[in-house]
């Protein structure tokens, strides 16, 4: 059995972990971009901000504000 060693962190890593949550947060605000633009779209397309929300799996408020923020 191997004993318990915590792992050497070195700045090389840490680099490499910044670099990982800067895609990941480029990531998460194209799709929050995405997920706006999309709501705008369906409620053109005569869908609710109910059935918006339902296939989201969010409220109806959260779509409010998503296609409120899409529109600036």
């Amino acid at each position: 059995m191997l004993p318990d060693a915590a792992p050497t962190v070195t700045s090389d890593h840490k680099a490499i972990a910044r670099t990982f949550l800067q895609f990941a947060n480029a990531d998460y605000q194209r799709i929050r971009n995405l997920r706006g633009y999309y709501a705008k779209i369906a409620r053109q397309h005569g869908l609710t901000n109910q059935d918006i929300a339902d296939e989201y799996g969010i409220t109806e408020a959260a779509v409010r504000a998503i296609i409120k923020r899409a529109a600036k």
